[in-house]
């Protein structure tokens, strides 16, 4: 995707510029585009939109693996009760896959979740997305904000690259980035936001934020059902290393171009990591202590898989085949994710809080200046891929109210 400066004037503002470019803001672009194609047609001024995306990539914490591209490295599942995502699936002509060791009828993407970012992305005008660029100062003006945002900025904990900076002016902004993460230790709101805004902020735990993902790919399935069903048991039986969950992440293609893996869901010991600069060093370590902790509770190869909580003790014999290759993806290291590089808890899921979605600052006008997206502000299904589309179509709804 290629990367431009947004042009505006305090005089000849942007209407609506969304900071963070994960599904919220994605969402909140493609309904803009639908707008502007109706306001053309019936002969209507359409509103002149830019998202800033600090990562390198769009998508946010809808990310896939770098070797099949179709494993998700962040949010997955779908619910039958879920309908703003189910309608955006159909509308994009994806499918999906049940998630067979689960009993809540729940579904992942064929083809992983990185799909629907990427069926909506083609419907955008790229001229209008900035990657790698991330804000760092809001200013409240009479009928505009300028906003501040650098270019060349890594995301990644230990990177140093020179910035650029940059300066936009609109008539509205969109946060859809993590609350903590506009905080004012990364991003400056000139006048402040309200103390109850950034205490709502401070408070709320950011979905994926300390988590690792770690997919094991084989080149065949040496699993069922009731293997990955016992071994889910085994480890919040034992609770006593890195993994807390793992899920069947295969995808079988009509052209037999099939992928055989899981993923593991894990808390890392970042004491363990402070001595490994080097990422590749890092992640095989990574996969080995996780790897080695689910060898430990993991059945024999021998035995039959046990249905109750009575398991017996670490047996020196267990079955966990070798994996062809591994991929490691760690949301803490992430700086436009996360505000711990270092977690030891994987914190609360969030819960709704009518706070952080309320508009904040008035125009001369009267109008509302900045809105809040992003799935932890959504009031029904916070922390999930269904809250991100729910948070951006309240954003839509409000601006309609105005325009």
């Amino acid at each position: 995707m290629m990367s431009s400066i947004p042009e505006s004037t305090a005089s000849y503002p942007l209407s609506i510029l969304i900071i963070g470019g994960g599904l919220s803001g994605i969402a909140i672009a493609h309904e803009l585009v639908a707008i502007q194609k109706s306001n053309i047609k019936n002969h209507n001024i359409s509103p002149r939109w830019h998202l800033l995306e600090s990562q390198n990539y769009i998508g946010g914490r809808i990310k896939s693996d770098n070797i099949t591209k179709q494993i998700d490295m962040g949010g997955a599942w779908i619910w039958p009760s879920q309908q703003k995502i189910q309608k955006l699936i159909r509308d994009l002509k994806l499918t999906t896959i049940r998630q067979c060791e689960e009993d809540d009828g729940r579904v992942r993407i064929q083809g992983g979740a990185s799909r629907i970012i990427e069926g909506m992305t083609a419907r955008l005008n790229e001229q209008c997305i900035t990657v790698s660029a991330t804000v760092i100062e809001c200013v409240k003006m009479d009928n505009a904000v300028k906003v501040t945002f650098v270019t060349g900025l890594s995301n990644i904990s230990d990177s140093t690259v020179p910035p650029q900076q940059h300066v936009v002016y609109t008539e509205r902004i969109v946060c859809t980035v993590p609350p903590r993460m506009s905080l004012p230790s990364h991003i400056k709101w000139d006048p402040p936001l309200s103390s109850a805004k950034m205490m709502a902020q401070k408070q709320t735990n950011t979905w994926m934020a300390s988590v690792t993902k770690v997919m094991f790919i084989y080149h065949k399935k040496h699993w069922d059902v009731s293997w990955l069903i016992d071994m889910k048991r085994r480890i919040r039986f034992y609770r006593n290393g890195p993994v807390f969950d793992l899920y069947d992440s295969c995808f079988e293609e009509v052209d037999h171009s099939n992928v055989y893996a899981f993923t593991v869901f894990a808390l890392l010991d970042w004491k363990d990591q402070k001595n490994t600069c080097d990422l590749p060093q890092r992640d095989e370590r990574s996969a080995s202590v996780i790897l080695n902790h689910m060898m430990s509770i993991a059945p024999s190869q021998s035995s039959s898989c046990q249905t109750t909580d009575q398991y017996p003790s670490v047996r020196s014999e267990t079955w966990m085949p070798q994996y062809a290759f591994y991929f490691v993806h760690h949301w803490s290291q992430i700086k436009s994710i996360s505000d711990d590089p270092r977690p030891e808890f994987v914190g609360l899921h969030p819960r709704p809080n009518p706070t952080l979605s309320q508009p904040e600052w008035k125009s001369a006008n009267g109008n509302n200046m900045v809105y809040f997206a992003g799935t932890e502000s959504d009031l029904h299904s916070p922390g999930l891929m269904e809250g991100a589309l729910g948070s951006a179509y309240r954003v839509i709804e409000e601006f309609k109210e105005t325009w």
